[in-house]
């Protein structure tokens, strides 16, 4: 059943994953590269299948650049439109010349076999495949009538299959917590004063509680305020969480990053430690939020950032997919050097917008440019930097 998802890329080798190797080698099982693959080629598939389904075969059979495709659409298409045309031309299922993109012959759509290729190797994750077909029946209004995406995305029927994606038991969004965590676990002094940025369905913070008590070290934590802007995930949060993350010494607040912390009682020096996870890539002023967040850590202490990384900016991931409908990951200042483009970034632009805002000592787990030179494909990676 490989055959049909195509070739799979091998493991990185331990020299390409730094100091914490062995644990990082633990993510790159077959399962795991099996998922990666299937999960962009079922991404692409249904980025075809969406532009089918709003009926413009004849125009991309003709051949139309993105202007064209545009026309008479709310302005808010344009977004996802670029980056959707782009990659559907990477993947091979649109062929371009000069700005003009185009469906030729027969292009492989099937998303039953990919399923079930899938299961026989991964078995259990097919709930990634239920989210991207969720937001293919859930987003033509995005495009027909101009409707938000966030209310299109985020409603009672496709809100259960979020949280059954950001889970550590999915092998998909995993490597994500992990690298965060080793970025975040050695720079803890003790009686850590912890903020969680965007903790969302508290994947993460199951994952230091787990781990932390498995190898001995969460006691080092006095405090982890778990926080969110979203009403829905912070709701549950301070319903679940207590059981699922026991031993962690929790408290809960709404707190939004594009507004100064200080204004929502976060003091000035008071943190040890601030973490998020695929959250800051939607800081509407990136440099204003960042310098925001070193005010509120102590001389030394640290902010983890863990991100998806792109290898080039140009470079679309089939992850950004989800987020490209959203007004959060769009609409964001922009700065030649230090936000150069919305959305996710590369390890070198995360780098600049950190020391550029005036953190140092920055660590990267794993280093990340040697890892994606060999392995353009691989799209995880931390970094700590100290106040």
């Amino acid at each position: 059943m490989t055959h049909r998802l195509g070739p799979i890329e091998a493991a990185p080798g331990l020299e390409l994953l730094g100091p914490r190797g062995p644990e990082i080698a633990q993510l790159f099982t077959r399962p795991f590269l099996v998922l990666h693959r299937a999960s962009g080629l079922y991404t692409a598939r249904t980025c075809l299948l969406l532009l089918l389904d709003l009926g413009w075969e004849a125009r991309l059979r003709t051949g139309t650049t993105l202007d064209a495709l545009c026309a008479g659409l709310p302005d808010q298409a344009r977004k996802p439109l670029a980056w959707m045309l782009p990659f559907l031309a990477g993947e091979g299922l649109l062929q371009v010349s000069n700005g003009t993109y185009r469906m030729e012959g027969e292009p492989d759509l099937d998303l039953v076999n990919l399923r079930e290729a899938t299961e026989i190797e991964v078995p259990g994750h097919g709930t990634n495949f239920d989210l991207l077909d969720g937001v293919r029946s859930h987003i033509q209004p995005f495009f027909t009538e101009g409707k938000a995406g966030e209310g299109l995305l985020f409603d009672l029927a496709l809100f259960p299959l979020w949280l059954s994606y950001f889970r550590n038991e999915n092998l998909g969004y995993f490597p994500n917590n992990l690298l965060t965590l080793l970025a975040l676990r050695e720079r803890l002094p003790a009686g850590a004063r912890v903020l969680e940025l965007g903790g969302g369905a508290g994947s993460f913070a199951q994952l230091l509680a787990r781990q932390g008590a498995e190898q001995g070290w969460l006691g080092t934590i006095a405090e982890y305020r778990f926080t969110d802007i979203a009403p829905t995930f912070l709701r549950r949060a301070q319903r679940e969480l207590k059981l699922a993350a026991p031993g962690l010494s929790l408290s809960f607040q709404s707190l939004d990053l594009n507004r100064p912390l200080g204004d929502q009682g976060i003091e000035a020096g008071s943190l040890d430690a601030i973490v998020g996870v695929n959250v800051l890539h939607v800081a509407q002023d990136l440099e204003a939020t960042l310098r925001n967040l070193r005010t509120c850590l102590k001389p030394g202490g640290c902010l983890v950032v863990g991100e998806c990384l792109k290898a080039t900016l140009d470079t679309p991931l089939y992850l950004e997919f989800f987020f490209s409908f959203i007004k959060s990951f769009t609409e964001v200042r922009l700065d030649p050097h230090w936000r150069p483009r919305h959305g996710f970034l590369t390890p070198e632009a995360w780098e600049a917008a950190l020391t550029h805002a005036g953190f140092q000592d920055l660590l990267s787990v794993p280093p990340p440019r040697p890892l994606m030179d060999q392995h353009p494909n691989f799209n995880a990676g931390a970094f700590s930097a100290r106040a």
